[in-house]
Order: structure tokens, then sequence, then C-alpha cells
């Protein structure tokens, strides 16, 4: 039997390649001679690059940039071989980079910018930007920054770095714009909203470390800071899915004129999924929360490239939520729970791999005694 083991990272703590490591293990232990693909799906986030790279080659390199507080940061990007560069925004404007004296709303887009500039010299063809597990919330003005775009307060005044500078914001300069020299491209991993109550602010805004009481403040700017743009381009740049993924970077780069599209489908085409897919009798996935928003990222894309085949996939999960059951409508033919007994948040999270690792012999054992379900290579 041949076993398709394509999960995604468990939050910013497991990485979807350890992840893989552990229903492997388990696996093994429940289906002899079972053979085995492990094929981590990138997610958007932290970790997107460093998967691509070990599938498809390419190498990880290195620059010294100013990060999103203002200080000297060592920022990694990847260059694949067909010189596509890869950015992941984590690296750049990263909630790992946080730290508690730093103030989130001085948390500036600018990093991305300094390295998109500093990866020209390389000569890419094009630049993937993913915009999962970021720290900023400025709708990507210092981004855009970088493009010598100014943003100004009713003085005429520059205006400051991060959330601040959104709600001085008054007027925009674009008198000497200059567009990217190379293609962009924003991974987005759920479309959200640039404002609203469903928005990347009031959604997010809080988880990154911004005051409670001011995000209500911060999508009143946003929304103006959005009205801006699109008047400028005459393009109506909210309706674009993704605008609002990475606190409303993925708004700045659709009006640089970026391509939003969904992270995992994108890595999906490069890893050929569907073809790995199509040459399995069971695949495997994971999910932290199965729910109508998984739909929208690894179990839902790995379900839709395995419906041309109707390939049976199984998807592991934390826990169920508001939705789970579209995932049925996609090929999903189980989803397991990898909980073994009540836990705490905080227990569950030191014991991820291990309890993965034991839901997926548990679910090894189900498929084994579903033989007439899979093709013949046991």
């Amino acid at each position: 039997m041949h076993v398709l083991v394509a999960p995604g990272k468990f939050q910013s703590t497991v990485k979807a390649s350890a992840l893989a490591e552990a229903m492997a293990r388990g696996l093994r232990r429940s289906i002899p001679q079972v053979d085995l693909t492990l094929l981590p799906i990138p997610a958007g986030g932290a970790g997107s690059m460093d998967i691509l790279v070990k599938a498809l080659g390419g190498r990880i390199r290195r620059e010294q940039i100013t990060g999103p507080f203002g200080r000297s940061v060592e920022a990694r990007w990847a260059m694949l071989p067909d010189q596509t560069a890869w950015i992941d925004a984590a690296e750049v404007v990263g909630i790992a980079l946080r730290t508690p004296h730093r103030d989130a709303t001085k948390a500036s887009t600018q990093p991305l910018g300094e390295l998109y500039h500093k990866i020209l010299r390389h000569q890419p063809k094009i630049c993937y930007i993913t915009l999962g597990d970021t720290i900023v919330n400025d709708g990507g003005m210092g981004l855009l920054e970088a493009f010598n775009i100014r943003f100004l307060d009713s003085d005429g005044h520059p205006v400051a770095s991060g959330t601040r500078g959104l709600e001085q914001l008054v007027h925009v300069d674009f008198e000497n714009f200059i567009p990217p020299a190379v293609p962009l491209v924003g991974l987005y991993s759920y479309p959200y909203p640039v404002s609203g109550d469903f928005g990347t602010t009031l959604q997010f805004g809080a988880e990154k470390g911004l005051p409670q009481f001011r995000l209500p403040l911060v999508d009143e700017a946003m929304h103006h800071y959005a009205t801006i743009l699109e008047e400028h381009v005459a393009t109506p740049l909210t309706t674009f899915a993704g605008v609002g993924a990475g606190g409303a970077t993925g708004l700045a780069l659709a009006f640089l004129g970026a391509q939003l599209l969904p992270t995992v489908a994108v890595a999906a085409d490069f890893l050929h999924l569907e073809e790995r897919v199509a040459s399995s009798d069971w695949v495997l996935t994971l999910e932290e929360q199965a729910d109508r928003v998984a739909v929208h990222r690894v179990a839902g894309e790995v379900a839709r490239r395995a419906c041309p085949t109707k390939t049976p996939v199984v998807v592991l999960t934390g826990a169920l939520g508001s939705g789970y059951d579209m995932l049925y409508d996609l090929n999903v033919w189980g989803i397991y729970p990898w909980l073994d007994r009540p836990r705490t948040p905080k227990e569950s999270a030191r014991s991820t791999t291990s309890l993965v690792e034991q839901a997926s012999y548990r679910v090894g054992v189900w498929m084994r005694h579903s033989g007439s379900h899979w093709t013949g290579n046991s």
C-alpha cells in the first residue's frame, strides 16, 4: 500500500516536516511494508521556503536588513532553481521578532521593501511573498515607502511607522512612485478582508500585541488608507481576495500590481501534488482545527487535488469547529482527532508530535483493514 503523507504545520510551534515524520512513524508501526511518500505542504507562514527548497532544490540566502522595529536583523530568503525568489514575510516581519519591550504599534513592513530591492541584484524572474505569521498591521505602508510613496499627516510631515502612521495619515504623495522592477505575487492563507468585523485588524490585531481599545480606531484608519489607494489606481482593490493578509500587506502588494493567490494552491503546483496523489492509495493530511477555514488551507487543498482520482483522504485534527463537514464534500473520507483524552492546550502543545504519531497508528490500522479500497500496492 502506498500512502502520501501531506501535512501542514501546527501553528508556529511544530514544523510540517516534523509532523510528517511523526505520521510516518505511526503508519509504519500499523501497516507492515507500507510505502510512504512524505510531502509537507507550505501553509504560508514561517518555514514555507524551507519545505520548497528541500523538495525542489535551490538555495537559502541571507541578507542583513533593518527589522520591523528599526534594528538590524538577518533575513533569509530562497532562490529556487527556476530563478523564482521566495520570501516568507515571517522571516522579515514575523511575530517571532516581537519581544516584550517592543511596541507592536510601531512594527513596519519597511523591511520587506528593503529585502526586495536587495534581491534584485540576483536577477530573479518573479518574487513570491508569503504573508502568514507576521507582527505588522500597517497595511503595507512601510513596503510602499520602498517604492518612493510618501505618507503624510495633516501638516505635510511623514507619518510614524506602524499603526500609529495609519492613524495619522491624511495625504499620500504618489509623485515619485517607482513600480516594481520584477513581478510580485502575494500568497495568503485565508482571504480575510482589509477592514470590518472580519478584517485583519479586528481578527488579529490583539494577537499581534495591538492595544484592544485602539483596534476600532486602527480599523477605521485602515479603511481610510485603502480608500486613498483605490482612488489613485481607480480599482476596487479591497474586493480582491487576500488583501487583508499580513496586516493588509496584501493590499499594498495589490496596489503594486501583484497577483494575490492562496499559498497552499501555489505550493501544491510547485510540488506537483496532484500527480503524487494520483499515484497513492491513501492520503493522510493534518489540520490544526477542522472547520470552514480548513477548506481553504492544507486539508482542503489536498482533498481538492484528490477529487479527480477519488483517492481517499484522511484528515488528522486537534479539534472540530463549525463547518468541519464541508471537508466531506471535498473527498475527505475520515476526520480523526489526535487527542487521546481531554488535555489542556498547554499539555496538548507539548505532546503534539507524540499524539500525532499515535493517531496515525490508529488510522493506519483502519486503512489496513479497509483493504478493498486500495489498488494493491501492499
